[in-house]
């Protein structure tokens, strides 16, 4: 719709506006002179040199957070240097390396034990029957001790690496 089905609309209108508009633009650098070429000239540059402005301000804050984001990136990779580091020195000595496996273990076995004695289940030998074993339970304090390794060892340990990537995502 371009307004030709209105009452009042002449076919010559839209023509004269037209033409209105170019004898304006005409007779005001033609008046003026120089004075409008001018005006247009320092509007046109003050547009330039904003955009400048603009893009030197984009320019300077995408450098920053790239020189942000390069520094974050090294720090974390020094971090998981230094922590591939002591883990290596931890499990490069053979005490060291082998002082965990050697306390979850018999700890381990203990537990399995007391659970296939409280199970019953079908052997070549025949049935087992529950408590046919007769596993004792730890005396105290090391009940306590077993129960809180094997809490650490199969619980704990595996929430502290969950925890650990999400603290590694929210950096």
């Amino acid at each position: 719709m371009d307004g030709r089905d209105k009452p009042g609309y002449h076919e010559s209108c839209g023509k004269h506006s037209i033409m209105l508009g170019t004898l304006a633009f005409k007779l005001l650098g033609f008046l003026g002179g120089s004075l409008f070429g001018t005006l247009v000239e320092r509007v046109a540059d003050y547009l330039k040199q904003a955009a400048n402005d603009d893009l030197a301000r984009f320019q300077t804050g995408v450098a920053a957070d790239t020189q942000i984001a390069l520094s974050r990136l090294n720090a974390e990779i020094e971090a998981r240097r230094l922590q591939a580091e002591l883990l290596k020195a931890d499990r490069g000595w053979w005490v060291t390396a082998w002082i965990r496996p050697l306390i979850v273990y018999p700890c381990i076995l203990h537990f399995g034990a007391i659970v296939l004695d409280s199970t019953p289940f079908w052997t070549p030998f025949g049935a087992h029957a529950v408590g046919a074993w007769g596993v004792p339970k730890l005396p105290a304090p090391y009940d306590s001790y077993e129960q809180a390794i094997l809490l650490s060892f199969f619980i704990a340990r595996p929430f502290e690496k969950v925890a650990r990537v999400f603290a590694a995502g929210r950096k």
